[in-house]
């Protein structure tokens, strides 16, 4: 079956549920049982009763199916937040006296927490420059337990060679994750390259209308086990009326990826052009430097992107009208992020000295791409 196809139906009880074509919202703390055996059986994680919200919800256990099967992953575990499966990710498999490797361009709350208290646990953590990846043999220790990257690099978007870093920390038995919200499940495979675990703010794509906080963490069953053992310890489980919209979210994906990818490819390449344009970051243009291996690990591109500005950065943002200013990405509106305000306003583990302040993000939304590209010259014409 099409994947478009199973993206509908593909973990769905509606036989169960009374035929409903939408799961129910299971909005209950915990469920109960009509002897001591079923009750047993619930506590010892067979059967198919959920025992307690936090542990298992049924509306919650449709999301994670949908996003098993979008990742070929054997099993997902949902989260409160994209922040709670990074971080349970990370927890899940190191402690004190392990050596961590993440990739040094990574979302900021992910350097922030493996620079705070992942190293406070006693963990070493190394960070590895994208360039460096086909040398990432010579980042590897005794100790090296975990491999935490994401594809494309958070702002300034280089692709990383993910099947050859999977192959490397197979052959030493390290775990290996990454961030996959960028390109969502549609674009970008990570388990099929021989990750172990790819994680997601499905509070981006895979929602899609800025109305949830979603994280995801795909993978094969011995990963997602300590993943979602740890995930019930730390409580950050998601709500069922959250997992109700995730579901509604996942339904128009492929619908959305389409838009956001053929407008933001439309602006991009008029970027490419301008005389106020210094640089297009896009993995999908051809002449950005790691095209090649966008066109051998993706089908496809998302709506999120970068230029650098000759001019003033301020000035361009504060004069949009259509592009919204703010933080996160992937919903339906279009949105502007200047660095310079970001590196302003970011605390010392959070910092990436490595982007320049002439940088803004966009996040290409569903809006016609005509009236963003209006709106983005009326940007130019103020800075």
């Amino acid at each position: 079956m099409n994947r478009d196809t199973r993206i509908q139906h593909h973990g769905e009880d509606r036989e169960r549920h009374a035929g409903s074509v939408a799961p129910p919202v299971f909005r209950s703390s915990l469920f109960t049982f009509p002897d001591c055996a079923a009750l047993q059986e619930a506590f010892c994680g067979r059967g198919d009763r959920s025992l307690y919200s936090r542990v298992a919800n049924p509306t919650v256990q449709v999301l994670e199916r949908k996003v098993a099967d979008l990742e070929k992953a054997d099993d997902a575990v949902a989260f409160s937040s994209g922040m709670g499966a990074i971080s349970a990710t990370l927890l899940s498999f190191l402690s004190s006296g392990d050596h961590l490797v993440c990739l040094s361009r990574a979302y900021a709350p992910t350097l922030a927490l493996a620079r705070g208290l992942i190293r406070r646990m006693g963990v070493k953590v190394t960070f590895i420059p994208p360039e460096d990846i086909r040398q990432l043999e010579a980042y590897i220790e005794e100790r090296t337990r975990l491999i935490y990257l994401e594809s494309p690099a958070s702002y300034t978007f280089e692709v990383i060679d993910l099947a050859h870093a999977a192959a490397l920390a197979r052959e030493r038995g390290i775990v290996t994750a990454t961030d996959n919200s960028w390109a969502s499940p549609l674009f970008q495979q990570p388990l099929d390259l021989g990750i172990d675990i790819s994680v997601h703010s499905g509070t981006k794509y895979l929602g899609g209308h800025s109305d949830i906080l979603l994280g995801m963490a795909a993978g094969k069953e011995p990963h997602v086990n300590k993943v979602r053992h740890l995930a019930v310890l730390l409580g950050a489980c998601l709500s069922p009326e959250d997992a109700f919209l995730a579901v509604r979210g996942l339904r128009t994906l492929p619908l959305r990826m389409r838009r956001h990818e053929e407008s933001a490819l439309l602006v991009a390449k008029r970027l490419l052009e301008h005389e106020r344009v210094l640089d297009v970051l896009h993995p999908a243009l051809p002449s950005f430097p790691s095209h090649s291996l966008w066109k051998k690990q993706f089908s496809g591109s998302s709506g999120l992107f970068a230029f650098r500005l000759r001019g003033d950065p301020r000035r361009f943002a504060d004069a949009l009208e259509v592009f919204h200013l703010g933080v996160s990405w992937g919903g339906f509106e279009s949105l502007a992020l200047p660095h310079a305000v970001i590196a302003a306003s970011h605390t010392e583990d959070e910092l990436r000295p490595d982007i320049p302040d002439d940088l803004i993000r966009l996040s290409i939304g569903l809006e016609d791409p005509e009236d963003l590209w209006k709106d983005l010259e009326r940007g130019f014409a103020a800075s």
